[in-house]
């Protein structure tokens, strides 16, 4: 799957620009938090090869983050892409 494609779904699979509410990356992850995990579809997430794990992960501030877990040398691009859709 090409990175806009994939870029497209995983908008698409959170339920869409406006709920997401922060977005990080590092080397082999995604970090997003959302407005409302109702809305986020997992199974969508889960459904491409280019991502290998979707996590959720407790911080500090009792916020929940989705990692997407898609492996170094792919992060940035995915992150580019995404950040590109998402951005008012």
């Amino acid at each position: 799957m090409e990175t806009q494609q994939l870029a497209a779904l995983v908008v698409h699979s959170i339920g869409g620009a406006d709920n997401l509410t922060k977005m990080t990356y590092c080397a082999s992850r995604i970090r997003m938090q959302v407005r409302g995990a109702s809305l986020l579809d997992r199974q969508a997430l889960e459904a491409p090869e280019a991502i290998r794990a979707v996590l959720e992960v407790e911080t500090p501030q009792c916020d929940t983050e989705y990692h997407l877990v898609v492996g170094p040398g792919n992060t940035r691009s995915l992150y580019q892409a995404l950040t590109a859709l998402t951005q008012k």
